[in-house]
């Protein structure tokens, strides 16, 4: 399974921002088919609602303190 831990960003995350990372990639691969084909490349805490993830697809993500993305 992919690793949050080495996506461009993470380190630069708290750590409550990392476990809430760690959620999200659990959860967000479960929901694709061929999720190899969504892979998040950056994540950043843009204020103090979101993380913003970009995928690999050219996609970007907003995700929430209770860990739901849209």
């Amino acid at each position: 399974m992919f690793k949050g831990e080495n996506v461009k960003g993470f380190s630069k995350l708290d750590a409550k921002d990392k476990e809430l990372f760690k959620r999200f990639c659990q959860k967000f691969y479960k929901s694709w088919e061929y999720p190899e084909d969504h892979v998040p490349t950056s994540v950043k805490r843009m204020d103090s609602k979101y993380l913003k993830v970009i995928l690999s697809d050219g996609d970007w993500l907003h995700i929430l303190k209770d860990g739901s993305w849209y």
